[in-house]
């Protein structure tokens, strides 16, 4: 089974302000939490999705880029954007937003587990009140139904997680893997 990576780290950051996927915990850059995770599960290519005008912030050299055309469409835009730019022959894909600086390799490993049971299309986190669609895992046969619903101008996920075999996978609601740092107030550490 081959599995791809992709980072999504093209978003505004409007609500933190700045663009926080730069942020440091313990010296290290949010998104490259996010690509070790990955690596340290040996998952290549690696691609980190992002905009124009973030890209020359990053500094890691051992993954590879792609630019949307249109940035700021939504996250089912940018799924598809970073699935159709990703050269591999992959059959999953593990998505993983750049603004959670607690993800780690043990998590990344357990949801990798999940994709031989059941035959999911999506691998997908949930804790009591969230579920978490920017990390989780998508089968490339999800691929023909994400296009179809950017095309049709769907931007939210909702419909795409309605139409697919999703593995829902429980996570504790005090589980620190989950701590999206969309505010500087939820930085607290």
């Amino acid at each position: 089974m081959s599995i791809a990576g992709i980072v999504l780290a093209g978003g505004k950051s409007s609500r933190y302000g700045q663009p926080k996927m730069f942020e440091t915990y313990n010296k290290k850059s949010f998104y490259e939490y996010s690509i070790d995770a990955l690596k340290e599960n040996h998952v290549t290519p690696i691609l980190v999705s992002t905009n124009q005008d973030l890209l020359p912030y990053f500094q890691r050299k051992d993954v590879a880029f792609a630019v949307e055309k249109c940035p700021y469409q939504g996250p089912l835009y940018a799924i598809h954007h970073a699935l159709t730019a990703i050269d591999c022959c992959a059959e999953w894909f593990f998505i993983l937003s750049c603004d959670i600086p607690f993800i780690n390799a043990e998590f990344v490993h357990h949801m990798i587990t999940l994709t031989q049971t059941d035959s999911p299309d999506i691998v997908l986190p949930v804790q009591p009140d969230h579920i978490h669609p920017l990390l989780a895992l998508y089968h490339r046969r999800t691929l023909p139904l994400i296009e179809q619903l950017v095309t049709q101008g769907e931007r939210r996920l909702t419909q795409l997680l309605n139409q697919t075999n999703v593995l829902r996978v429980p996570f504790s609601a005090e589980d620190p893997t989950f701590i999206n740092v969309n505010h500087r107030s939820d930085w607290n550490v």
